[in-house]
């Protein structure tokens, strides 16, 4: 019982030391995938642009 008491309490201090609570690491997450997400649509739109245009060959 002590051993899952002391897990416990490791598992909390680290969150809250990674960046508060579950609620706030979940938001930045959702921030994080969002930005990585658009930044990849944003590449693929100027790799495809630049394509069409002749800049660059696949």
């Amino acid at each position: 019982m002590k051993t899952d008491n002391v897990t416990n309490s490791n598992n909390t201090e680290r969150t809250t030391l990674e960046g508060g609570s579950k609620e706030a690491l979940n938001k930045k997450t959702s921030a994080q995938f969002l930005l990585s997400t658009a930044l990849g649509v944003l590449t693929i739109i100027i790799a495809a642009a630049s394509a069409y245009y002749g800049l660059i060959r696949f």
